[in-house]
């Protein structure tokens, strides 16, 4: 059989304890050890018996095997009858012999350096394998492909379409079209480069990575300023895909590596979708579609559904990740974006990744702190410039907001003016709103304040429930509530007499309604 002396010499090394694989004592291969191999297995001994043992005449034997073509016999002798002579001892010693196995076969393998060959287990028999790609060489794998390391260029690896995929004409366009979309991208500065397809063999090779985003996020601390540079990188990427009109479809800190220039790019384009391209089979389902944290509910279940603002989505939650460093979605500076990208109904969500990436840098630049007096000034001074409020940068300054009483100086600063906005913020995040209203409302009964802020919060409130008649939830409450605590406990003749009128109107849901007393004489 084909060897390389050095191969055999490394073998020699594990196989007596002295290699990089700690062999538990009771299988290490010594002078006694080999002898007994020998008797069992009936070979030529002469080699042991004609010099003082050491590690070369262990080696001087294995090469002897590998002319005589025993190689492998002596191997998988020693894989079954000799340590399932000892598996009492090293069960009792704590070894799982399965796992123990295996990780014998794996070092083996690392070993043996001719390429098409690697020793395999069918039925427990050792057996050397004719292979393309060495399991050794594996990096990772999954449901629809394989990665492997090119060990001729450490700075290339293989991917490669699975067995069961390959009998699958879906898998095998999409496979195909995932090498088309990424090589036309290959200059852009934004994807991981590929090259060499190989239609046959289903194989191409790509531009290695030195770390996943996900994984380099779970092993290092990351300071505010680099998550910044991410965040920003991350928007780029997806900016150039879109531009080019490219769904990426699969967006998540996992196909999200950087390259040996230290450059974060976008890769695994298998699910993407080039909206400029015709396809004869278009990609409507998949074994799984993304992540399911970083995918948009609408594109879970049907991944034709897949579109910008679906893969603005998965951008919003890999923001989430990067900052939090976990799936908690705990709010932080980026958080307004994060909840317009994924508001529950697309049509409150981001148009373009342009408008998405604008609001990113600008929140990115936003260092200071403001108190809510100076934030009032700012956005007083741009009101009266555009006469409209930003609702992103809103909900960004009201996250902010430590002290809680931000969206109370808003309502008596600007009144019905911020009713509009405030039902935008509604449809952006709920949650957002409930818990903004309810500040009001608490910061309202916790101190007097003056009767004409009173009226005000009152007729906001009012003008809440006006723009949101059919919406029977908590926030429609709590509305009401503001409005009848002026109304009965501040006891404010105008706001009596409006509170009236919506008691009778019956286009208001019956619930928010039954919230508020009648006043007589009103």
């Amino acid at each position: 059989m084909d060897y390389n002396k050095s191969d055999l010499k490394n073998i020699a090394k594990l196989l007596s304890g002295a290699g990089n694989v700690m062999l538990p004592e009771l299988i290490v291969i010594d002078e006694t050890a080999l002898y007994e191999c020998c008797y069992d297995m009936q070979l030529d001994t002469s080699i042991l018996d004609n010099h003082e043992y050491q590690l070369d005449v262990f080696l001087k034997f294995l090469i002897q095997l590998a002319m005589d073509d025993k190689l492998v016999l002596f191997i998988d002798f020693y894989f079954n009858k000799y340590m399932e002579n000892r598996i009492h001892g090293l069960t009792v010693d704590g070894y799982n012999v399965f796992l123990l196995k295996d990780k014998i076969l794996t070092a083996l393998n690392s070993l043996w350096s001719i390429r098409s060959q690697e020793f395999g287990i069918d039925n427990s028999k050792i057996s050397m394998k004719s292979v393309v790609f060495k399991q050794y060489d594996k990096m990772g794998e999954g449901g629809f492909c394989t990665v492997y390391n090119c060990p001729e260029d450490m700075l290339v690896v293989y991917k490669v379409l699975n067995t069961v995929e390959k009998a699958d004409v879906g898998s095998v366009h999409r496979f195909k079209r995932e090498f088309d979309i990424m090589e036309k991208e290959n200059d852009s500065g934004y994807t991981i480069k590929v090259f060499d397809y190989d239609s046959k063999a289903l194989v191409y090779s790509m531009e290695k990575a030195s770390i996943s985003l996900e994984e380099y996020i779970e092993t290092n601390v990351l300071k505010d300023t680099e998550k910044d540079e991410i965040i920003i990188r991350c928007a780029e990427c997806m900016k150039y895909l879109h531009s080019k009109g490219v769904i990426h479809r699969d967006f998540h800190p996992g196909n999200i590596l950087r390259n040996y220039s230290k450059e974060w790019m976008v890769t695994d384009f298998g699910l993407a979708k080039d909206i400029s391209s015709r396809y004869s089979h278009q990609t409507t389902t998949t074994h799984a579609v993304g992540r399911a944290w970083f995918t948009d509910p609408l594109q879970l279940f049907a991944l034709k559904d897949g579109n910008f603002r679906t893969d603005m989505f998965s951008l919003a939650k890999t923001i989430d990740y990067v900052v939090n460093a976990n799936m908690s979605g705990t709010p932080h500076k980026y958080s307004s974006v994060v909840y317009k990208a994924t508001a529950s109904n697309p049509e409150n969500r981001y148009e373009s990744i342009e408008q998405m990436y604008e609001d990113l840098v600008s929140i990115c630049g936003r260092l200071k702190y403001e108190s809510p007096d100076e934030i009032i000034k700012t956005l007083l001074i741009q009101y009266d410039e555009t006469k409209k409020f930003d609702v992103v940068q809103l909900v960004s300054l009201l996250n902010k907001d430590t002290e809680g009483v931000l969206m109370w100086n808003l309502v008596v600063e600007f009144g019905r003016r911020i009713c509009s906005p405030f039902v935008s913020i509604i449809n952006i995040s709920f949650e957002i709103a409930l818990r903004e209203i309810r500040n009001v409302s608490s910061t309202m009964q916790a101190s007097y304040h003056k009767w004409d802020d009173y009226d005000v919060v009152a007729y906001w409130a009012i003008g809440l429930i006006n723009e949101r008649k059919n919406a029977n939830d908590e926030i429609n409450i709590e509305a009401a509530k503001i409005i009848e605590y002026v109304a009965s406990n501040v006891s404010r003749y105008d706001i009596k007499s409006a509170s009236n009128s919506l008691k009778n109107n019956s286009s208001i849901d019956g619930h928010i309604r039954s919230e508020l007393s009648y006043h007589e004489g009103y």
